[in-house]
């Protein structure tokens, strides 16, 4: 046993020294050639290096990109924004000729009829233009007789041998005669070329305003009104000042195609009255007016003084003023009444039409600017008054004005 430790002692170091120079063997082999710097030798420290540059040089130029895309996106958001804001001015240049845009389509759809019945109008004169006389042909020569044979009487006989024996020519027939084109129904004309204008204020709710404003569309006679459609009289609603509807119920082409026809001018309508000598009728049987017989003796009814024409229209205004205004001032109406003037004299001018916008602007200017003095908040006032009055199928002028000066509180002007 003591030999064993004794042995062990002697050359137990020998093992652990020969794998440490196993191990400086192996470490030669390895490294040999290889600097170390550290925990890394200068190769992978130079791959290191050369892998942080090239990921550097990644990033560099990823930021490059992104940088680039963005100055992309904010490009195109400006160029949308700019896009809907000019979207939206067009839109609302759109809405705002498209008023305009309405009354030159009218005007040109009736500049093109007015073009098309012209050329129809042309036509048909054209048509019933004489044709030219055609050249009489020279009659026939007379035989010569034997009577009248001369010096060569021979030859003359034989010209009149020949002449015998020669088919005489048949006369070409007649050619009928080619009826005259109808005369076209002109709806618009510029001028009155067929004769005479007829008088159209003869059509009941036709005035000398309106008689005017036809005749500078181009409508003269009867026959023209008598000839309009549905879409023709809504043609001509559109291009002359009236209220929607109105011609059709007044009847204007049914009154027209009367008038076209001879008739006398339509009268109010009626039942035919009581008989003379009746005891409804006007006049008695001796054919003196019957008088309407008045209070009886010892009546103690009152009889209303007669009013004058100018008094009993007054009472109509003011009657219907007080629909509104239960407390209106008679005085400040008989002066409302007074600034009107002639414009109550016609039935148009009489009106306000609401549905007219070009009559709501000069209301708003003439009235609300200049007699009111208002210097804003004009076309709302006058708006206002159209909602008030809106059950009122015709809308009374001085109604309208009195309704206008009492929400501005400018009675006063009035002497209200």
């Amino acid at each position: 046993m003591s030999n064993v430790l004794s042995y062990i002692a002697c050359f137990g170091w020998l093992i652990p020294f020969l794998f440490g120079l196993l191990g400086l063997l192996l470490g030669g082999l390895l490294f040999r050639g290889k600097k170390q710097v550290g925990d890394l030798s200068v190769e992978g420290e130079g791959a290191l290096r050369a892998e942080a540059d090239g990921l550097r040089a990644r990033v560099q130029e990823l930021e490059g990109r992104v940088s680039t895309r963005d100055t992309e996106v904010s490009d195109l958001k400006g160029k949308l924004a700019a896009a809907a804001a000019g979207a939206a001015v067009a839109g609302g240049a759109a809405a705002a000729a498209s008023k305009g845009d309405d009354d030159e389509t009218y005007a040109l759809e009736w500049r093109n009829r007015y073009l098309a019945a012209r050329v129809k109008y042309l036509e048909g004169r054209v048509a019933e233009a004489p044709k030219k006389a055609a050249p009489k042909k020279a009659a026939p020569k007379k035989r010569a007789t034997a009577k009248k044979a001369v010096a060569g009487a021979a030859l003359a006989g034989a010209a009149v041998a020949a002449k015998k024996k020669a088919p005489a020519k048949k006369k070409a027939a007649p050619k009928p005669k080619a009826k005259a084109a109808p005369k076209p129904k002109v709806l618009y004309t510029d001028g009155p070329t067929d004769g005479p204008k007829d008088d159209l204020k003869l059509i009941k709710g036709i005035g000398p305003k309106f008689e005017g404003d036809l005749n500078s569309k181009g409508i003269y006679y009867f026959r023209q009104i008598a000839n309009w459609k549905a879409a023709d009289v809504k043609m001509v609603e559109g291009v002359i000042d009236s209220i929607p509807g109105r011609i059709k119920r007044d009847e204007w082409v049914k009154q027209a195609k009367g008038l076209a026809k001879g008739a006398a001018p339509r009268a109010m309508k009626g039942k035919p009255g009581p008989k003379p000598g009746t005891k409804r009728g006007k006049l008695t049987a001796a054919g003196t007016v019957r008088k309407k017989p008045g209070p009886k003796a010892g009546s103690t009814r009152n009889t209303k003084p007669k009013l004058s024409d100018k008094e009993a229209k007054f009472e109509k205004y003011f009657t219907n003023v007080k629909k509104y205004d239960s407390r209106a001032n008679r005085d400040v109406v008989q002066n409302i009444v007074k600034y009107c003037g002639a414009a109550l004299s016609t039935r148009d001018g009489s009106l306000v039409a609401c549905s007219d916008e070009a009559e709501v602007s000069r209301v708003a200017k003439g009235f609300a600017t200049k007699k009111l003095g208002l210097s804003s908040g004009q076309l709302e006032l006058v708006k206002d008054v159209c909602t008030q009055m809106k059950p009122d199928r015709f809308k009374n002028r001085v109604t309208f004005y009195y309704l206008a000066a009492k929400k501005a509180g400018k009675l006063d002007i009035f002497g209200g």
